[in-house]
C-alpha cells in the first residue's frame, strides 16, 4: 500500500488571492505531516534560480533559458523537498507549480514555440514524483485579475505582474488549456471574498487529503 503523502498544487492567475488562501492553510493546516512550499523554489538551489528569474535589472527575457530554468528549480524541488517529504507520509502543498510554467510562459507571454518542449518533459518524467495528485487552480477574470494588480500599488512587482489586460486574458486561457492535458485540476471562482474561496479550496483540499 502506499503511504506516501499527497503532493497537491495551488496555483492561480495574478490578483486571484492565492497568497491570501496559501496563508489561511497555512494557519489551519500547521501540523508535522504537512509541508508548504513554493515554486520557483522550495529548496536552496530552486531559491537561487528564483532569484535570477525575478530579477528585472540587467536581466533582458530569453524564453528558452527562462524555460530551463523554470524546470531546473523544478527538479531540484521535487528531488531535494518534495519526494523525501512525501515518503516519510507528508502531504505537500506548493505554491505553483508547472501549471504556471505552461499559463504565464508559455500563453501569458505568447511563447506558443514551448508547447512542443513543454509536452516532451512533462511525458518524460517519472509521473509519480513530478505529476502532483490535484492542482487547484484559482480562476477570475482576466479583466478583475488586471484591476487588481494594478490597483495592488503596496506589493511589489516583478518583471511578471507588470502586465497588460490581454496578458492576463491569455494567461486564464492557458490554464485552461492545461487542465485538459495536464489535470487532475479543480477551479476555484476567485472572483468571490477570501472567505468563499477558502471554503471552497478548504472543501477539495479536505477530501483529497482526508482531513
Amino acid at each position: 500500500m502506499d503511504k506516501r503523502g499527497k503532493f497537491i498544487v495551488i496555483d492561480g492567475m495574478d490578483g486571484s488571492g492565492k497568497g491570501t488562501q496559501i496563508k489561511l492553510l497555512q494557519a489551519k493546516l500547521a501540523r508535522p505531516d504537512v509541508l508548504f512550499t513554493r515554486e520557483p523554489g522550495g529548496s536552496p538551489l530552486g531559491e537561487e534560480i528564483r532569484e535570477m528569474l525575478l530579477r528585472t535589472e540587467g536581466n533582458p527575457r530569453n524564453p528558452i533559458a527562462d524555460f530551463f530554468l523554470f524546470f531546473a528549480s523544478r527538479g531540484s524541488h521535487i528531488e531535494d523537498i518534495v519526494t523525501p517529504a512525501r515518503e516519510k507520509g507528508a502531504h505537500v502543498i506548493s505554491d505553483r507549480y508547472a501549471s504556471s510554467t505552461y499559463a504565464f510562459q508559455v500563453y501569458g507571454e505568447e511563447h506558443h514555440e514551448l508547447l512542443a518542449l513543454f509536452d516532451a518533459v512533462m511525458n518524460s518524467l517519472d509521473k509519480n514524483k513530478y505529476w502532483p495528485d490535484l492542482y487547484i487552480i484559482l480562476d477570475l477574470p482576466g479583466e478583475m485579475a488586471y484591476e487588481r494588480r494594478s490597483k495592488d500599488a503596496a506589493q511589489a512587482k516583478s518583471g511578471f505582474d507588470l502586465k497588460p489586460l490581454a496578458y492576463h486574458e491569455r494567461t486564464r486561457e492557458g490554464f485552461k488549456a492545461f487542465a485538459r492535458d495536464y489535470g487532475p485540476v479543480e477551479f476555484v471562482d476567485a472572483s468571490r471574498t477570501p472567505e468563499e474561496i477558502h471554503a471552497d479550496v478548504w472543501r477539495i483540499l479536505s477530501r483529497e487529503l482526508a482531513l
